[in-house]
């Protein structure tokens, strides 16, 4: 005899319960009574032939076959959640939601995300922040940017744009400190990024000069480690073409002409199966085409500082 599935709406209000295991909590998130929570799970466990719950004064706990059924049920629930956001993406209004690092985002996309939003009113952008690494198999994701080497298996990456690396500090912090060679930089504060591979282990591997570990300030983000320089707290490493635009309104400096070329670079990713998607095309030709730009700026202006200070010589 075939085995007939509970509805779905009664497997949803199982879920919601089972995970906060609460009548109350799980009414307040479905936008129902706890009464209707109750009776729709003692439907349920009329449905399925076994107790779902166990009922104490207080408390309310999952008997084991209510354990195994709300693993079942999360799983399918979330896969069903994400293959129906899955085809509103590609078949419902155009709508894209983005995770960038907060950096590009507050100092690059958000500023010019005007000159997007005019050439396509018609697409909703939701723009997400943050420094964690979002898995696309777990969110409701359509594009992110991730730093790294653009092998993410499961994940189509379009570079957005390559990295150099330079030391950098206030012009007041560079005046106090007279710094003009690499070997300036052993006694002086270095400001370095929390969870983040060292990168002065790699500026001192490049130029041969050890540095001192002694004197290190630590922080959360590239964009806290820059304001501290800003404030002469110590000296950054900043990431180049994304710290141009503090150098060229003078709010930094860089010491030395030196630049370490990064191997990881940033890159856009997506699934596959949206690489057709007329929406996310062109609002990753469009991110491309900003960091293009400010790419090229920053090697104008490099390329014109580095003629005139040889013509100086």
């Amino acid at each position: 005899m075939e085995t007939k599935i509970p509805p779905l709406h009664l497997l949803r209000v199982f879920e919601a319960a089972g995970r906060l295991l609460s009548f109350k909590e799980a009414a307040k998130e479905l936008f129902v009574t706890p009464s209707a929570v109750s009776h729709q799970i003692k439907s349920l466990e009329e449905q399925t032939g076994f107790p779902l719950f166990r009922r104490q004064n207080r408390a309310l706990s999952l008997t084991k076959a209510g354990q195994e059924l709300l693993v079942v049920v999360s799983q399918h629930l979330g896969e069903l959640r994400q293959d129906v956001a899955r085809i509103q993406r590609r078949y419902g209004d155009p709508s894209i939601r983005a995770h960038i690092l907060p950096f590009m985002a507050s100092e690059y996309v958000i500023p010019n995300l005007h000159h997007f939003q005019t050439a396509h009113p018609e697409i909703e952008l939701r723009i997400e922040t943050g420094l964690n690494v979002v898995d696309f198999a777990l969110q409701d994701l359509d594009i992110g940017v991730r730093m790294g080497l653009g092998d993410w298996p499961g994940l189509v990456a379009k570079k957005l744009v390559s990295i150099e690396a330079t030391p950098l500090c206030s012009p007041q912090y560079q005046e106090q400190h007279q710094m003009r060679q690499m070997t300036d930089l052993q006694d002086k504060t270095l400001i370095q990024i929390q969870w983040q591979e060292d990168p002065w282990k790699r500026w001192s591997e490049y130029t041969g000069i050890p540095l001192n570990d002694d004197h290190k300030l630590t922080l959360d983000s590239f964009m806290n480690s820059l304001t501290a320089a800003e404030q002469g707290l110590g000296v950054a490493v900043g990431l180049l073409p994304l710290a141009h635009s503090r150098l060229q309104q003078g709010r930094l400096v860089a010491p030395f002409d030196d630049r370490i070329q990064v191997e990881e670079a940033y890159y856009l990713v997506f699934r596959p199966e949206d690489a057709d998607r007329e929406d996310l095309k062109l609002f990753t030709g469009w991110l491309i085409d900003l960091f293009n730009t400010l790419d090229d700026e920053y090697r104008n202006t490099f390329n014109s500082d580095e003629s005139n200070s040889s013509e100086t010589t």
